[in-house]
């Protein structure tokens, strides 16, 4: 019987021998194969273009009109998950969320927030520079709030 290290040192070659793989069995402009993965190695490759970014925040208007930035730790949530907790859902229109981050920025103010509004900046690179739009911001009103 051989000794572990021969056992070591074959495994070790079969791996780096199926690095040839690819190589020896082309695939095509979309290779689908790799020795060891089941996808592509580059699978989120994308073409050459304008690269896009946005940056999105939240806005929150008191009822004696200042206008204060809405972070993770007043929304009481991590700053990981603001999101998908409140940013995505404002977005799409949920009036839920608004509500509940109407009660968790509300709770402990002497001066209540009585308007939430979702800005988002998009930003684009291309060959002649950096392009800057802004979207018109997503409103909300808190229902239980007296107007102004």
């Amino acid at each position: 019987m051989r000794e572990p290290k021969t056992w070591i040192s074959v495994a070790i070659l079969t791996v780096i021998a199926l690095h040839a793989l690819p190589i020896l069995s082309y695939q095509g402009y979309r290779q689908t194969r790799w020795p060891i993965l089941a996808w592509a190695m580059y699978a989120k490759s994308y073409p050459a273009g304008p690269v896009q970014t946005d940056r999105r925040r939240l806005v929150g208007v008191t009822a004696a009109g200042e206008r204060i930035p809405i972070n993770s730790v007043m929304a009481g949530v991590p700053q990981a998950a603001m999101g998908k907790a409140f940013i995505r859902p404002l977005m799409q229109g949920d009036s839920a969320a608004a509500k509940v981050l109407f009660g968790r920025l509300n709770r402990d103010r002497t001066d209540p927030v009585t308007e939430i509004q979702v800005e988002v900046e998009l930003f684009e690179v291309t060959d002649t520079g950096l392009v800057t739009r802004k979207v018109s911001p997503v409103t909300y009103h808190d229902a239980s709030a007296p107007t102004r």
